[in-house]
């Protein structure tokens, strides 16, 4: 049986011992305190009276504990010192929780994009300047004994079903290297991912607690519920239709359409409440592509396309507009499009977002979606976010 066909069970029985080891244990499962959803806060340590003898005490509680799915719960008596993490979304949590200088290891860098963070003052990261996981399409086990991180912020069934490992393999790099705690929530089309989905403030707020760093979680978070509710009270009653793209190529020719689901991936279009044009289209919503003469048949008011092309490459507006929307205005069939005839064709950013990079991205959507409200406002205040990433706010 290869990893890929191995079921969820299995693999769950074999993370079961590998998720305490070396941890003062919770002993929980992912039916534990964060099954409804909640994240786990930190209990304190203490003694307790033992009604059998005055003299014993109960074994006191991890501080630093959190429960999240497929691992279920880990504890630590001491924060990690260091950690590693995959791709954008769990990298943008550690910088936001002011990680940066424990992170041990990126697992792909590609896919975490950080031109955001130079609007943030005296906020900066260079992700060239640490280890990496992946070795092209592996993610082999030598790297992470090189990297040799007290935890890894990685879904290990993810890993199981992207890179072929075994539930041994998982076991053995938790228990001689560091645990797992992650959950894969970028997109939610993988018929693997059998368990629930956490939000991205469940994810966000889960690695906060292993960390102790809930005060920052909890400070990210008032700015990012207060851009969402600035967002949603000043909406248009009418909505607008956008058509969410990921071009393929420069200019590109074809496009994976992409479904506006509930996947951190389209979070922020939850917020800004558009309408999507793939809906009731017949188009399958994972593994094709579609060409020009398919979008002009779904017409639509905006088109917005993803446009991390590789390693930090994101067409800029004005390259954005040179080399595919003035295509598109050339092409014989894009030009007739609502969309392209209206110049409202905008480059859309990453799909890899954490708590910081949502910010942006969902400011970003805003504008896109209702200009006439919106415009170029700057709608968060990145001060305030620079001052809780670096302490000094």
């Amino acid at each position: 049986m290869t990893g890929s066909e191995r079921t969820r069970r299995q693999l769950l029985a074999a993370l079961g011992g590998a998720a305490t080891v070396g941890l003062a244990g919770c002993g929980g499962t992912s039916g534990g305190p964060n099954a409804s959803g909640d994240t786990a806060a930190a209990p304190t340590t203490g003694t307790t009276a033992n009604p059998r003898t005055e003299t014993e005490t109960a074994t006191p509680e991890p501080a630093y504990e959190a429960c999240m799915e497929p691992v279920g719960c880990l504890s630590f008596d001491e924060p990690p010192e260091t950690w590693a993490a995959n791709a954008g979304i769990y990298c943008d949590i550690g910088v936001a929780l002011g990680l940066a200088d424990r992170l041990a290891a990126i697992g792909s860098p590609r896919r975490y994009y950080t031109g955001y963070y130079e609007e943030l003052p005296g906020v900066s990261f260079d992700k060239s300047q640490y280890p990496v996981l992946s070795r092209g399409t592996r993610m082999p086990k030598e790297s992470f004994y090189a990297a040799d991180a007290d935890l890894h912020v990685i879904d290990p069934v993810w890993m199981v079903n992207t890179f072929g490992w075994t539930e041994a393999d998982i076991e053995e790099i938790a228990t001689n290297v560091g645990p797992f705690f992650g959950n894969y929530i970028r997109e939610q089309q993988d018929a693997w991912h059998t368990y629930r989905y956490p939000t991205l403030s469940e994810a966000f707020g889960n690695v906060a607690a292993l960390f102790g760093r809930r005060d920052r979680y909890e400070r990210i978070e008032q700015v990012r519920s207060e851009l969402a509710e600035t967002i949603r009270s000043r909406l248009p009653e009418e909505r607008t239709e956008v058509l969410l793209l990921r071009p393929q190529g420069i200019p590109p020719n074809s496009f994976f359409p992409q479904y506006m689901d509930d996947s951190v991936s389209d979070l922020q279009w939850q917020v800004v409440e558009v309408e999507d044009a793939l809906t009731d289209s017949g188009i399958p919503e994972w593994g094709v592509r579609i060409d020009y003469e398919t979008i002009a048949r779904l017409d639509p008011e905006v088109i917005v396309m993803e446009t991390q092309f590789a390693d930090d490459f994101v067409l800029d507006d004005e390259s954005f507009r040179e080399f595919t929307l003035g295509f598109m205005r050339d092409h014989p069939v894009a030009r007739d499009v609502t969309a392209v005839e209206n110049g409202r064709v905008h480059a859309g950013g990453i799909n890899y977002q954490g708590p910081m990079v949502s910010l942006f991205q969902t400011e970003h959507a805003a504008q896109v979606a209702y200009p006439d409200e919106f415009g170029d406002e700057e709608l968060f205040d990145r001060d305030r976010v620079a001052g809780i990433v670096t302490g000094d706010g």
